[in-house]
Order: structure tokens, then C-alpha cells, then sequence
């Protein structure tokens, strides 16, 4: 009985990180993998009916790795976060470009970009939060390599979406007015990018 719950649990473990790896999409050379990432957390702690009030940052975390035989030259990632409001219909959008340095074969970059607030509840018997949608695009030489999203309806959900555009999350991109080491003004509440 042991011996097969171990076996067990190990056929499990192997089926996990096999569902993990399903999970990038790879096409000309290059393996793109978004993961949403929980990047500040304020839910509160209700008494009232066993509810608690959901309050998060979440952006996404990009891993882009090389996965050719050939070097891969510098490019940039465009990404476009979408959020629908779980009390409304209203949909609010973010949307930004951050550079890609070049990648040697087998390289990989992580990067974690754009951030939006999540609202909403969990309760004892009901639970009801925003959802984000998402689509990362990665260009080099100005065309596009490879592209991921979400879900299938992103485009027509981005249509309705009231989108913002955020400032680049290096201040010598953002413009050659800020000082170094300054980030831009709107990148505060936007993308916020943790040391690493």
C-alpha cells in the first residue's frame, strides 16, 4: 500500500511538471511562457458573514528563452492587460513595451511587466473578484515572432476596453529629461518591477 502511493505521488509530481511545461508557446526559435503574478496584496479579514475583501496588484511574469541555434538580436515585448470588473461591464485596459536584450542560444529573460488592481470578495457560501486577460507580443527587427494571449475573445475584449498607455519601465527609455535612476512619473502605479 506504501510503495504504490509512492508511485502514485511521483506519477502525479511528473504529470504537474509536464502540464507546467505545455504551458509555453514556442515558434521561431523563441519559447514564450506568461504566468500572472501576484505583485502586493491588501485583502482584508471580514467578520461579517465570513466574507473578506480582495485587494492585489497583479501584473505578469514573461519568461523568453532562446530556444534556436542561432543568436537572438535585441527586440522589444508588447503586452496589453485587460481587466473586467466583476460589479460592471466596464473593462479597463493597460498596455506598454518593454525592451528585449539580444539572447544567446538557450538563453532565457524573465521579466515581470504592467500591473492593475483586482477588487472583490470571497465569502463562506460565494466568492466574486475581477478577472484579467492578457496578450504578450514579442517583435525583433519590427516584425513579430511570437505572440500569446489568454484566451481566444482577447482582441474583441480589448475593443471594449478603455486602454492606458504606461511609460517604459527604464527612465532612459521614458525619456532623456529624468534623472538617472528617477522612474517616470506614471510608471509608479503602473508597472512596478521588484528587485531582484
Amino acid at each position: 500500500m506504501k510503495a504504490s502511493l509512492t508511485g502514485l505521488s511521483r506519477m502525479v509530481l511528473a504529470l504537474l511538471a509536464t502540464a507546467g511545461l505545455l504551458l509555453a508557446e514556442e515558434k521561431n526559435g523563441v519559447q514564450l511562457t506568461v504566468v500572472k503574478k501576484t505583485l502586493d496584496r491588501n485583502d482584508v479579514r471580514g467578520s461579517y458573514y465570513y466574507t473578506d475583501r480582495i485587494d492585489r496588484t497583479q501584473g505578469l511574469k514573461v519568461t523568453i528563452k532562446n530556444v534556436s541555434f542561432k543568436p537572438m538580436p535585441e527586440g522589444e515585448v508588447e503586452w496589453t492587460i485587460v481587466v473586467r470588473k466583476y460589479y460592471s461591464s466596464v473593462v479597463e485596459g493597460f498596455t506598454g513595451v518593454e525592451k528585449l536584450k539580444a539572447l544567446r542560444p538557450a538563453d532565457t529573460e524573465q521579466m515581470v511587466m504592467g500591473a492593475a488592481q483586482i477588487t472583490g470578495w470571497a465569502g463562506y457560501y460565494d466568492a466574486a473578484k475581477d478577472k484579467i486577460e492578457y496578450q504578450v507580443i514579442v517583435k525583433q527587427g519590427g516584425a513579430e515572432t511570437i505572440r500569446t494571449q489568454s484566451s481566444a475573445s482577447f482582441d474583441a475584449l480589448a475593443k471594449r476596453a478603455r486602454i492606458k498607455k504606461v511609460a517604459a519601465a527604464n527612465p532612459e527609455e521614458a525619456g532623456a529629461g529624468a534623472p538617472a535612476g528617477a522612474a517616470p512619473a506614471t510608471r509608479k502605479a503602473a508597472t512596478p518591477v521588484p528587485a531582484r
